[in-house]
This record gives C-alpha cells, structure tokens and sequence, in this order.
C-alpha cells in the first residue's frame, strides 16, 4: 500500500483547514453569536495550527531511546546459489531468544570471529511514535560502529510474550 510510504500528516492538515472553518461558520451561525465571525475564524484557525502542530510534530513523534543488549551470535557460510557470496551473522537476544537480528557481512563476520567470546554487546537506537515502535537502528556491535553489508534483517521465531523493543 502506497500510503505506508507517504507522510499523510500535511495532507491531513490542508483538509481540516475547511472543515474547521465550515464548523466555525456553523457554530457562529447556530448561536448567533454577534462577536464577528472573522475574528472567530482566525481564532479558532490558530487553535486549529496550535493543536495540529503539537500532537503531529510534537513530543510524541520520533521518540529515540538506546538500548544495550547481549546478544549471542552465529555465523553461517555464504550458500552457493544465494544472491550474496558473503558469510551471514545471525545476532540472537539473549534476554529475549525467540527475537534475531541478522546481517550478511564479511566485515562483521571476521569482526566477530576476532573478538572471540560467545557474547557481545550490541547498541541499538530504538524510534518510536506514540509510543509504538518506527523502527531501530544497530549503532554499535562488539565495539564496530560501522561495517560492509549487503543485506540486512530482523525477526522473531514462533509467538514471542515479550519483545526487545517495548
């Protein structure tokens, strides 16, 4: 669906624009109010630019928080017939096992396989709107903050209680 990738926000806006003055001129006419309604409209139109700007860019949308987790790793060979000739790193939670982050990488691969320990750190930068999740972000693995790649996902197995980004 398209609208997943447009911002609906301003659309939303130019259209309540009429419909607010419409109600103003009704709400006006209904009470026959004998305050002018022009001084009415501009004020019920700030209100209107006011509360719009507040709850569409306000302090609820692009909330970031970072987290850091351990994660335990597996690295897994390049497949022939794969599209990628790179080795793919799979990243499990260990807080929360049934959730997985993966990358195909040579750099992360050979990063991982020289730090030697079973477990790393990982940072993630986590965005939300009203409080539901927009998407994440991995700053940081194992210390690399930047690295090659060719692919990356995320996912959980199976019906999973709790999840990493709540």
């Amino acid at each position: 669906m398209i609208l997943a990738w447009v911002d609906v926000r301003p659309f939303l806006f130019v259209l309540g624009i009429p419909v607010i003055m419409l109600l103003t001129f009704l709400g006006c006419a209904l009470v026959k109010s004998k305050v002018r309604r022009l001084k009415v409209s501009i004020i019920t139109l700030t209100l209107y630019v006011l509360l719009f700007g507040f709850f569409f860019y306000g302090p609820f949308i692009g909330q970031t928080r970072t987290r850091e987790y351990m994660m335990s790793w597996e690295i897994k060979s390049p497949h022939e017939r794969a599209e990628t000739k790179v080795p793919e790193v799979i990243f499990y939670f260990m807080e929360f096992p049934e959730h997985y982050i993966g990358y195909h990488s040579s750099d992360l691969a050979d990063h991982i396989k020289k730090n030697g320990t079973e477990e790393v750190k990982v940072l993630i930068e986590i965005t939300s709107d009203y409080g539901k999740v927009r998407g994440y972000s991995v700053l940081e693995i194992a210390g690399a903050k930047s690295w090659s790649k060719e692919l990356s996902y995320g996912g959980n197995s199976g019906s999973p209680q709790r999840s990493p980004w709540d």
